[in-house]
Formats: structure tokens, C-alpha cells, sequence
């Protein structure tokens, strides 16, 4: 029996270790793990938005304020929710998940867990759409986006029913991809990270230096050629 228990606890321990093998990784691994996904969020928002805005108006519509295919706002509201909250797998939620000592306190603790973790995304995403929003139009006469056709809307900048599925999609991203990314990622060796994490920071970094120094010389926003208007003028002159 003592056998049986000690093998029991060992595969408990490793299963752990495998949880959580995130936490075991050095300050520069973890950094470059966390630039990577804030740069995959920032590039899976800019998708989510450009197919959007593609079936609302039916034509190609540059999103968001960079050159290349990345809207920042998406990747660091999750960065800031991932260091203010953990994600629901982590942090206060598991402590709180593993306080519970029956089966029915563990599911309520995990659907109230969920819930509030949603409305605190929410809150997050909310108050950094309003400071962006504010802060490019009071800046440089520009509006990023408008809600202003949407009920329940705040200056035009947030939409409260815009916020609520900015919460609904935070707690679903956070523990169902950032999470399960995070612990993949882990067992990639920091000599593949690294280059991979400096390249996009680089590349961010610069691409927003550029669009910014732009638009405080030129006073407007800069608007790359657009691809899918030149392609039949391409064609029509063979």
C-alpha cells in the first residue's frame, strides 16, 4: 500500500510539474515567452477585426493604427490582464479553486471564478479603450474607432455592450489559448525564443515609431497602398 501511495504522490508531483512548468523558467525565458503571445493576441485581433470590418462593408479595411498586420491594443490589454490576474488556470484563481473541499464548492468557485475574472477583463479592456481612444483624438484629431452608432456608448470611445464581450473573449482567450500557449512554449529552448521575441519586438517597436513620427509631422494618419484596390487596375492593364 505504501508502494501504491508513493507511486500515486509521484505521478501527482510530475503531473504538477507539467502544470506549471511555466514558473519554472528564467526571467528572460518568461519575457520572451510573454512578448511572443502578446504579439500573436495583437495579430489574432488584427485578423478578428479585418474578416469584421470585411463582412460588414464587404471590402478590405486597414485596422488599427500600425503598418503591419498588428493591433497592439488586443496583445497588451491581455499582457496587462495576464500581470494583474494571472489567467484563470493560475494565480488567486487556483488558490481559490483548490480552497475548496467538495465537489459542488469546486464548481461554484470555478463558474463564480470565471465570471468575475470576466468582468474584471472587462473593466481592463474598457479603461484602456477610453484612454486610447481619448488619448489619439484629443492628441491628433484622429478616432481610432467610434461607437458612437452603438447604444450604451461612452464619448463614442467604449460601448458597454462591446465591453461585455471584450470580458467574454478575455477569460475565453486567457484560459483556453494564452494559457495552454504558455506552458507550450515553456518546453521550446530560449536559444529558439529569443530570436523569435527580438525580431517581433523590433519589428513592433519600429513600425510604431515610424506611424507615430508620421502622424505628429504630417498630422494624419499614415495609410499604406491598398492591395486588394490595386489588384484589378493591375490586371485590367494587361
Amino acid at each position: 500500500m505504501k508502494t501504491a501511495f508513493t507511486a500515486h504522490t509521484t505521478r501527482m508531483e510530475k503531473t504538477v510539474a507539467r502544470t506549471d512548468c511555466y514558473k519554472e523558467q528564467t526571467r528572460t525565458k518568461k519575457a520572451c515567452i510573454l512578448a511572443i503571445l502578446t504579439a500573436f493576441c495583437s495579430f489574432t485581433g488584427w485578423i478578428a477585426e479585418t474578416l469584421l470590418f470585411y463582412y460588414w462593408r464587404g471590402e478590405y479595411v486597414d485596422r488599427g493604427l500600425l503598418t503591419l498586420p498588428f493591433c497592439p491594443l488586443y496583445g497588451l490589454s491581455m499582457l496587462a490582464a495576464y500581470g494583474i490576474m494571472r489567467t484563470p488556470q493560475s494565480g488567486f484563481w487556483a488558490k481559490w479553486k483548490e480552497s475548496a473541499k467538495t465537489k459542488t464548492g469546486r464548481i461554484t468557485v470555478a463558474v463564480c471564478s470565471v465570471i468575475l475574472y470576466a468582468v474584471l477583463a472587462a473593466a481592463l479592456a474598457t479603461i484602456a479603450e477610453y484612454i486610447t481612444g481619448a488619448f489619439y483624438n484629443k492628441r491628433f484629431g484622429i478616432r481610432l474607432w467610434s461607437y458612437r452608432k452603438s447604444d450604451n456608448n461612452i464619448s463614442g470611445y467604449v460601448c458597454l455592450s462591446y465591453s461585455l464581450l471584450w470580458g467574454i473573449l478575455a477569460v475565453s482567450f486567457m484560459g483556453l489559448i494564452w494559457y495552454p500557449s504558455m506552458q507550450l512554449l515553456s518546453r521550446v529552448d530560449v536559444a529558439v525564443l529569443a530570436p523569435v521575441a527580438l525580431t517581433l519586438v523590433m519589428l513592433l517597436a519600429a513600425d510604431f515609431a515610424y506611424n507615430m513620427a508620421y502622424l505628429h509631422i504630417k498630422g494624419v494618419r499614415y495609410e499604406p497602398p491598398n492591395i486588394t484596390k490595386a489588384l484589378p487596375l493591375l490586371y485590367s492593364s494587361r
